[in-house]
């Protein structure tokens, strides 16, 4: 992996700064949901981009904010439905935008994250923001609080839409060196690794597809499923994680009736005409600020008590206080990518 260095993340902030024309011009307020309900089910979606196993599920809208703007994603919100049976974790992310995809570089695909708490002091900005973290190849002793877990960390260009792409707990890493969509931890923006603990692998199995897409060889479900009215689409992530991993130290654990802080960030292949996505200039949801609480709700619907999260309401008429904000979003997520 390939991480970018802060001056690079730093040239791409003001770049993105002054030139921001293909989004809508920042919301004087962003309003994200607290929660999201992940329901107990006993019959398994299938994993194949296709959500018509989906339909009775309930569906949670949110807004995607650039971490380094906060500007709105011009397409519209995030969409997010989650369920889990005994074994495993299952999500699907549905995401407006126009189709791209190329199997030579990764930045003309689509490419998306989860982030989940771990450590008590972990923050949704910089990764997990533990203050000893800089420039790392190893994580700072004392850091711990402050992990995260990354998970389904996804670049598309080695896969095709409807395949599922199973987990691999074999190899010892969380590298995923057929689909890439790779299981990470960090504590800072720039402290990201692979799960490597003597436990390591990847728990995560995907698949995706795109609602309207371009090119004559797609799957005859997307092209069933397109949009008639001359919409761009969505781009549509099935994916599921095992709840429990072996690798306690680099894995977030889930529990039916417990609840976990957790974050999204989508990279989109049309931020810039020529070259696609950046690094940085990917969009998150929190209003580029907070964790949303994911609760698996038990057979009652109830989860154990819990923290709640931070007020979602942001404020950005200080200007000292967005200037603040922006500062810190310069490291969420920014040095997610290879």
């Amino acid at each position: 992996m390939i991480f970018p260095n802060q001056s690079v993340v730093a040239a791409l902030f003001f770049a993105l700064i002054g030139s921001s024309s293909h989004y809508v011009s920042a919301a004087e307020e962003c309003t994200s949901i607290e929660s999201i309900t992940c329901s107990p089910v006993s019959s398994a979606p299938t994993l194949d981009g296709d959500l018509v196993d989906w339909s009775t599920v309930e569906t949670f809208e949110t807004p995607l904010t650039g971490a380094l703007t906060s500007k709105l994603y011009e397409h519209g919100n995030l969409k997010v439905q989650c369920v889990y049976d005994a074994d495993r974790i299952y999500f699907t992310f549905e995401v407006p935008g126009p189709y791209r995809f190329d199997t030579v570089d990764n930045h003309l695909c689509a490419s998306i994250s989860t982030m989940m708490k771990m450590g008590e002091k972990a923050t949704f900005f910089n990764m997990g923001g533990c203050p000893m973290a800089g420039n790392c190849e190893v994580a700072p002793e004392g850091c711990d609080p402050y992990k995260v877990d990354l998970g389904g960390h996804w670049e598309l260009k080695t896969t095709e839409m409807g395949t599922n792409y199973p987990i691999n707990v074999a190899d010892g890493s969380g590298n995923d060196l057929v689909a890439n969509k790779d299981d990470e931890y960090a504590v800072g923006a720039f402290c990201r690794f692979d799960d490597d603990d003597a436990d390591a692998g990847n728990e995560w199995a995907g698949a995706w597809m795109h609602t309207n897409p371009a090119d004559a060889t797609a799957t005859e479900v997307a092209m069933t499923r397109a949009n008639e009215d001359g919409e761009p689409g969505s781009y549509i992530f099935e994916m599921s994680r095992l709840l429990t991993t072996a690798s306690t130290a680099t894995d977030a654990q889930l529990e039916a009736g417990k609840a976990i802080d957790f974050g999204f960030a989508y990279w989109d292949p049309y931020e810039i005409e020529e070259t696609g996505w950046t690094d940085a200039g990917h969009f998150v949801t929190g209003c580029s600020r907070d964790w949303i609480s994911l609760k698996l709700v038990d057979e009652n619907g109830e989860v154990a008590e819990e923290e709640t999260p931070a007020a979602m309401e942001a404020d950005t008429s200080d200007a000292s206080n967005k200037s603040s904000a922006i500062l810190a979003a310069v490291m969420a997520f920014a040095s997610m990518f290879m």
